[in-house]
């Protein structure tokens, strides 16, 4: 039976880390790097001081600002004040030009020159931010150092510091920030994850651990800390460290649901995934209403086949409002369990989003195409007007035209693809010369298949298709050809090695060569359908029924196919069998009345 249908970079954890902590601070396009003039008005932000001069002028400096002495603007910006001179207006109008016309090199200079002159953090704040587009390195720590040391009590700075000293790899001067860092904040489990954010952008694990464990010195047999400790273990793949830190801090502190979250993590990285259920299941009777574990639970359950309690966690899920991201991934589980009846009712609920109706519209058509309701599958099809599945939409509504034989319909819409090019050309030839085979004309079929080979003569599927296409009329030599040539490329290519075994076995005597390769396909994958209906119709064809029986009883059990029924009936029957084999024909025939093997087998057998 056949089976195959169809320039260096700066240290990019540190910078992003900047760019999160500048609060406030973002530049929308260089032709607008000019911020409104509030300075020097008596205008607040989030530092407590006044902002910084952008594009001011004669007008903005009023009397009531003026200095009685001097006769010149204060800048209430940091300690101490200091005076707005013609000088300093000079340089931030000249910075303020220089932003707009990217020249950065000239912007730093005079931001920073004025930070340093004034002790204004925001000016600090601003030479920090013109660095990141200049990609200056010497300039982003020179900057930072400054507003560093204007703001020592600003933990958002001291944290940027941090981690630029990480960045160079000056760990001892970072430590010390760091470890400001933690006493700035509330406590000590509030400060550690911060300073944990910048120990996450070291990339080497020595180091790292190192400086988690100076870090936390007076802090190691706290879970938390155990628990970062496994994070950190966890990045750098140290699987049995991950595992111990996680069993210490799970046994001082039992139900520890960060600790739990991060177990189900590993155990799934090294394929536990039994122990990964357990832990869920755990989990869950924490937080019960927790839809993300609960999802994560139903997948698990579903890939390791077990089906029943995956479908209760779905209809747990099922019975809440859910995001539309949860309803598709609770139907592509329920069509996993074959639960298609479900799927289709969650598959309509995410259709009720405007967002996810193409995507859903597309789902429902695989669905019912799947379940040979064509006319339906035809209809929800055609309403896929947008999004990632319009080209599989279309390939999918010309293959329900062709199943409904409305082949004037499919050839019309084939027509229209030439917008499709590369890969999606060679999927619409395959779509094409399938079509052409479903109507018979071989030939046709042949020579798009042809065109597709050429256009892509790696492309294993379409040499299948070829194949196939091949032994419809007749061609086993064309058929040997293509798949000797997948085999060449891939001799562990097991629906390869299937399909020509069971061709030689069907349609020639070479029943000893046919067995080579079946066999070869067995032990790829022995649970194969497909390769358990081939080895028991070889060694049928060689006489030997009670081991063709075995085979092909197995392959019917795991999947009714007609085809595999046709088989296994017939060697039933010629075992005097004869009740049962009419029995399992009759039953595939309601299935699939049309089936030309299998009315084949039954006809030729009835009237004896």
């Amino acid at each position: 039976m056949y089976s195959r249908q169809f320039v260096k970079l700066r240290n990019l954890n540190s910078i992003l880390l900047m760019m999160s902590l500048l609060l406030g601070f973002t530049l929308t396009g260089c032709a607008t790097h000019s911020e409104k003039a509030q300075y020097p008005n008596q205008h607040e932000n989030s530092d407590g001081h006044s902002d910084a001069v952008s594009g001011a002028s004669q007008e903005n400096m009023s009397t009531k600002n003026s200095s009685p002495q001097t006769g010149t603007t204060q800048i209430k910006a940091g300690e101490p004040a200091q005076e707005l001179t013609p000088e300093l207006l000079y340089d931030l109008m000249l910075a303020e030009l220089a932003l707009q016309r990217n020249d950065y090199t000239l912007a730093f200079d005079k931001y920073y020159k004025a930070a340093e002159q004034t002790r204004d953090s925001r000016l600090a704040k601003k030479a920090t931010r013109v660095t990141l587009f200049s990609k200056d390195d010497a300039q982003t720590f020179k900057a930072v150092k400054l507003w560093s040391e204007i703001q020592p009590e600003n933990i958002d700075v001291q944290q940027i510091y941090a981690s630029s000293l990480i960045s160079q790899k000056k760990d001892e001067e970072a430590l010390l920030y760091l470890q400001k860092v933690i006493n700035l904040s509330d406590n000590f489990e509030a400060g550690f994850k911060r300073a944990f954010t910048i120990l996450e952008t070291v990339e080497e694990q020595k180091r790292a651990n190192i400086l988690f464990v100076r870090l936390t010195k007076n802090h190691q047999n706290e879970p938390m800390v155990k628990l970062y400790q496994a994070k950190l273990a966890f990045k750098f793949v140290d699987y049995p460290s991950t595992e111990k830190y996680l069993d210490e801090a799970l046994a001082s502190k039992p139900g520890y649901l960060d600790a739990l979250v991060l177990k189900v993590e590993l155990l799934k990285k090294q394929n536990r995934e039994l122990q990964a259920i357990q832990t869920l299941e755990k989990i869950l009777l924490k937080l019960p209403q927790n839809t993300a574990i609960r999802l994560e639970l139903a997948r698990l359950l579903v890939k390791n086949k077990q089906y029943e309690q995956g479908l209760k966690q779905v209809k747990q899920l099922a019975k809440k409002e859910l995001a539309p991201e949860v309803l598709f991934a609770i139907s592509l589980l329920a069509i996993e369990m074959d639960k298609l009846d479900e799927a289709r009712q969650y598959l309509e609920r995410l259709h009720a989003h405007r967002l996810y109706a193409s995507e859903a519209a597309y789902f429902i058509g695989q669905l019912e195409a799947g379940r040979e309701n064509y006319a339906e599958a035809e209809e929800w099809f055609k309403r896929v007007k947008n999004g990632k599945y319009t080209f599989e939409a279309y390939l999918g509504l010309v293959m329900v035209y062709s199943q409904q034989e409305k082949f004037d319909q499919a050839f019309k819409l084939l027509e229209h693809s030439s917008g499709y090019n590369g890969k999606q050309s060679t999927e619409i030839l395959q779509i094409k010369a399938e079509v052409y085979a479903q109507a018979k004309n071989y030939t046709k079929a042949y020579e798009i298949y042809t065109e597709a080979v050429n256009l892509a003569p790696d492309n294993h599927d379409i040499l299948y298709g070829r194949a196939m296409l091949a032994e419809k009329f007749g061609r086993i030599d064309l058929l040997e050809k293509d798949l000797h040539t997948i085999l060449a490329a891939n001799p562990k290519d097991n629906q390869a090695l299937n399909a020509l075994g069971y061709t030689l076995a069907d349609r020639t005597t070479r029943y000893q060569e046919a067995l080579q390769y079946i066999e070869r396909a067995l032990k790829l994958n022995p649970d194969d359908v497909a390769t358990l209906d081939s080895m028991g119709w070889v060694l049928y064809k060689m006489g030997k029924h009670a081991e063709a029986l075995k085979y092909l009883q197995k392959a019917y059990e795991k999947d009714p196919d007609p085809e595999i029924a046709a088989h296994y009936g017939e060697i039933l029957w010629v075992s005097g069998q004869t009740k049962k084999a009419k029995s399992i024909w009759d039953k595939a025939l309601k299935k699939d009345p049309q089936h030309r093997v299998l009315i084949g087998t039954r006809t030729r057998y009835l009237k004896k």
